[in-house]
């Protein structure tokens, strides 16, 4: 894959890409990108690298990468809107700081496309994952023995991830789940996958209550079977910290305890 149909596809700010392209034209960048996600429990090595590198090495990788999705027969388009994640948080990076650059929690985060393990279809993203109950540490989630009995854990499912300022109209989530559905059909047909599973502050079902009946968050934790949920509302702040003015932020102003996280699953039957 030629660097320049990157540069064209994740349409960088155009300082953030001036940046990369200086570093990619370093030669270190090519010994940094061969041990970039060397390491154990995702201390990998690109992590310790200055920002503008980091964002660089990523870059360069998608190359390398392409090809792999590609081999698995991903079309182009969920390739590309996959890889435009980076051009994403790039940007979020640039907004904050000024200057190009990624933080380490996004190294941590690629490695799902390094590994080829997550797809862009429509408003959200998709990861191939094994169910897991966290019943322990900070989450601390109950779940019933009757629902790990009907979803065992490490059982085949898509875990749903919700970029920043995504699109959570009814329709564009129905339209998403749908062809996601036929997606994982169609390239891992040998996997029978369960169900969709989303971990995530957007389900918490306290939260949730307190919305218009016609709100998008609401509507879209209505798709879901709340299974689990706790008070962690660490995700909840980081999303709502800096935000603009809406009514959400209103409501964490002035009643933050209605805030957590919630694990809930829609079964593939029901798409």
């Amino acid at each position: 894959m030629d660097i320049e149909k990157i540069f064209k596809e994740l349409r960088f700010l155009p300082v953030v890409e001036a940046s990369i392209r200086s570093e990619i034209a370093k030669d270190s960048i090519r010994g940094i990108a061969k041990t970039a996600y060397e390491g154990e429990d995702f201390h990998f090595r690109l992590s310790e690298q200055k920002p503008g590198v980091r964002l660089a090495v990523i870059v360069y990788l998608l190359q390398s990468k392409y090809e792999e999705y590609k081999r698995k027969g991903v079309p182009e388009l969920v390739i590309w809107d996959t890889f435009r994640d980076v051009s994403l948080r790039a940007g979020l990076y640039y907004e904050k700081y000024g200057e190009a650059g990624i933080e380490e929690d996004d190294v941590i985060w690629f490695r799902h496309i390094m590994n080829v393990q997550i797809f862009q279809i429509g408003v959200l993203q998709y990861q191939v994952f094994e169910m897991m109950y966290p019943e322990e540490g900070g989450l601390c989630m109950k779940f019933s023995e009757e629902q790990k009995r009907l979803l065992p854990e490490h059982s085949p499912v898509i875990n749903c991830h919700i970029q920043k300022g995504a699109d959570l109209s009814y329709e564009a989530v129905g339209d998403s789940l749908k062809a996601a559905t036929e997606f994982f059909g169609n390239i891992f047909p040998e996997i029978q996958y369960r169900a969709f599973v989303c971990y995530s502050w957007l389900l918490y079902p306290p939260m949730t209550a307190v919305l218009p009946e016609m709100s998008r968050i609401r509507r879209f934790a209505g798709r879901f079977q709340i299974i689990g949920s706790c008070g962690w509302q660490e995700q909840a702040m980081e999303n709502l910290c800096g935000s603009r003015e809406t009514a959400l932020t209103k409501i964490a102003e002035e009643n933050k305890e209605i805030f957590g996280f919630a694990c809930g699953i829609i079964s593939f039957q029901e798409i």
